[in-house]
């Protein structure tokens, strides 16, 4: 560049176009470099999935019953003849927590044995319809002083052990549901809820598990007695035979 000359820059701003800049004058030309735009603008797939908001997922829907719903059970029929426990259920209300039963038809009911942390309903010539009924419904992480639900069966009766975290005092009471049903229903006041447990109680839990399933294995197998030898049984009756 030759003196007295102004000093000339050359610069590329985010648009594409080239500028020219002569001793603070800037000119524009119209010309841009064929492609540079497309790919600066085009963003990686990377940024296109952080930019991206996933949708809400639909609320979820609950297909079971609830005393004071006209829903039907969702479950198959039960046999004719008789009255079937058909729904074992528990749910939070504005007023605490509720256990609930649902039967095919009337039922006598009263209390079985129970103690300061279990409280047991026994439902008079009922039985259980299907295994769904059976199993045991955990309600450790809801504010409740209820822990747990589950149902068996006892001879001609059913028995719905209410496992509790609380002292609590409750008075069964009979609800009329669909199609000639009948709702046991158990009111109980608000609780505290379980603290959920962390990855590390997880861990050292299975841990604890898998360390306890080895030494009852070992356990098993010094307490077994101990094999023959198949060899040392064939050199017994031999000898056995040539004394003879």
């Amino acid at each position: 560049m030759m003196e007295g000359q102004g000093k000339v820059r050359l610069t590329i701003c985010s648009s594409s176009t080239p500028f020219l800049v002569f001793a603070g004058l800037t000119c524009a030309f119209c010309w841009a470099l064929p492609g540079l735009a497309e790919t600066l603008a085009a963003p990686t797939p990377l940024e296109r999935a952080a930019g991206e908001v996933p949708a809400p997922s639909p609320a979820q829907k609950y297909d079971g019953v609830v005393p004071g719903s006209t829903a039907k059970n969702p479950l198959p029929s039960a046999p004719q003849g008789g009255a079937y426990l058909v729904w074992t259920g528990f749910q939070m209300t504005a007023t605490g927590s509720q256990v609930f039963l649902q039967t095919t038809g009337p039922v006598e009911f009263d209390r079985g044995k129970s103690s300061k942390s279990t409280l047991t309903i026994v439902l008079r010539g009922c039985r259980i319809h299907m295994a769904n009924n059976r199993r045991k419904i955990d309600t450790r992480y809801f504010a409740t002083p209820v822990a747990a639900v589950s149902a068996k069966q006892k001879g001609r009766d059913v028995e719905v052990r209410i496992a509790l975290r609380e002292t609590v005092t409750v008075d069964p009471r009979n609800q009329a549901g669909p199609d000639g049903s009948q709702f046991v229903v158990l009111d109980f006041p608000p609780g505290k809820a379980a603290s959920e447990p962390s990855a590390l109680e997880d861990l050292a839990a299975g841990a604890a598990m898998h360390d306890g399933n080895r030494t009852q294995d070992a356990e098993e197998s010094d307490s077994a007695p101990p094999k023959a030898d198949k060899a040392g049984k064939a050199g017994t009756k031999a000898a056995a035979k040539s004394s003879r």
